[in-house]
């Protein structure tokens, strides 16, 4: 049962949990580390849990978090340097977290947020401009998110967002309709996302709602 599904340690009462089917529960599913007894999370046990899943890193006691055992946990998943302690978070780490995953820089610390990084950043994950500080939000940058990951329109300032990102936004996937500003939604915008499909109508101001329109939703 534990093979199949590490998850199952869960449901087992703590009478009955051993040393080594905790052991084999986590080798298989390194996130049931969150069930294991804590007297059973020795540094050994810990890094099996990690090596399995790096997000195991959340249910790892502080005193257990190395900066070696962070390092792995990020090279297994980007998202762990969430729960690396703001003592172990160094440039290096941060920047090897970034590359194995671009939402991560959410939980970068602000004085190691270069524009490079950032850069490097969007290139990968268009919707974590959103974490980008301030000074680092330009129109070249909100561009290259968009184009990036469309999705990415839902944080573009209100200053800058114009119809050309809008335009590319919809043209990529429809659904982006939803974070164009109303101002922006014109008839030939609108008729681009319900080409793309017919449910985006739902997004279209009610004014530009027309016969036309609701029948080319319902063929697409």
């Amino acid at each position: 049962t534990i093979k199949n599904g590490g998850h199952k340690l869960k449901f087992i009462p703590k009478k009955f949990k051993t040393k080594e089917l905790c052991e084999l529960a986590v080798e298989y599913y390194g996130l049931a580390l969150k069930f294991v007894p804590e007297e059973f999370k020795t540094k050994e046990f810990c890094l099996i849990a990690v090596k399995q899943n790096g997000l195991a890193l959340k249910f790892v006691p502080e005193e257990f978090k190395t900066k070696e055992l962070c390092e792995l946990a990020i090279k297994n998943k980007g998202y762990a340097l969430r729960y690396v302690p703001e003592d172990l978070k160094s440039k290096e780490l941060c920047l090897l977290a970034i590359e194995y995953y671009g939402s991560a820089l959410e939980f970068v610390p602000e004085e190691f947020k270069t524009y490079e990084l950032c850069l490097l950043t969007i290139k990968d994950y268009g919707r974590a401009v959103q974490f980008v500080p301030k000074e680092f939000k330009t129109k070249e940058l909100y561009e290259l998110a968009v184009k990036n990951d469309v999705w990415a329109l839902e944080f573009v300032s209100e200053k800058i967002i114009n119809k050309e990102l809008c335009e590319l936004a919809v043209e990529n996937d429809g659904y982006a309709l939803k974070f164009v500003p109303e101002k922006l939604k014109t008839k030939e915008l609108c008729e681009l996302a319900v080409k793309y499909k017919g449910s985006t109508i739902e997004f279209v101001p009610e004014e530009l709602k027309t016969k036309e329109l609701y029948e080319l939703a319902i063929k697409k």
